[in-house]
């Protein structure tokens, strides 16, 4: 716990994990990845695990996108749902950084593809905070923050990734992720 008058920590390259009582239907049982944050200036995040069942193909038809035109396309977030977002995300060896490459333009993201060591993603949306917004909502606990790590964000794509996380963070979390909606109706 931080003393008052202490700088929050910088989130920026952490997942948020929704926590099992967090009903907002545009966030249950979502794994996010936070591209940016600070507590006065506001936070940016990516859903992971929210697929569109399309490739970036389907969403630019008229463009020449060879093997990046197989890319899965996800809900980012239920901001900017016009907005079309291609990132990359690589690792340095022997170290936890990830270098997070935000809107990526098609032609950096085809050289990027070909590296072989990134991983790319195409987005529809984001999820926004404003300033301090982000930081209630912890207070609240309705995110777990959790480190982002290759393996998790290369199979978060898997829709089931948030109840495995919620398998390892102990038996009260899964039981809170296998609870029914509505107790009441079981």
């Amino acid at each position: 716990m931080r003393s008052s008058g202490s700088q929050p920590p910088n989130l920026t390259g952490q997942l948020l994990v929704a926590h099992p009582n967090l009903r907002d239907p545009n966030f249950r049982k979502t794994v996010l990845f936070l591209s940016a944050h600070d507590a006065e200036q506001g936070a940016h995040g990516l859903v992971l695990n929210r697929p569109t069942n399309k490739n970036l193909t389907d969403f630019l038809p008229d463009h020449e996108l060879d093997a990046l035109g197989q890319i899965p396309v996800y809900l980012g977030g239920p901001v900017g749902g016009h907005e079309l977002t291609i990132v990359s995300f690589d690792w340095i060896a022997n170290e936890p950084k990830i270098t997070f490459h935000s809107q990526v333009s098609l032609d950096q993201a085809q050289t990027l593809a070909g590296s072989g060591s990134r991983l790319i993603r195409a987005f529809v949306g984001y999820a926004g905070w404003a300033g301090g917004q982000l930081e209630s909502e912890l207070h609240q606990s309705a995110w777990i923050v959790h480190p982002a790590t290759e393996a998790l964000l290369g199979n978060a794509s898997n829709q089931g990734v948030w109840l495995e996380l919620m398998k390892n963070f102990g038996p009260a979390y899964y039981l809170l992720a296998i609870a029914p909606e509505d107790p009441s109706l079981n």
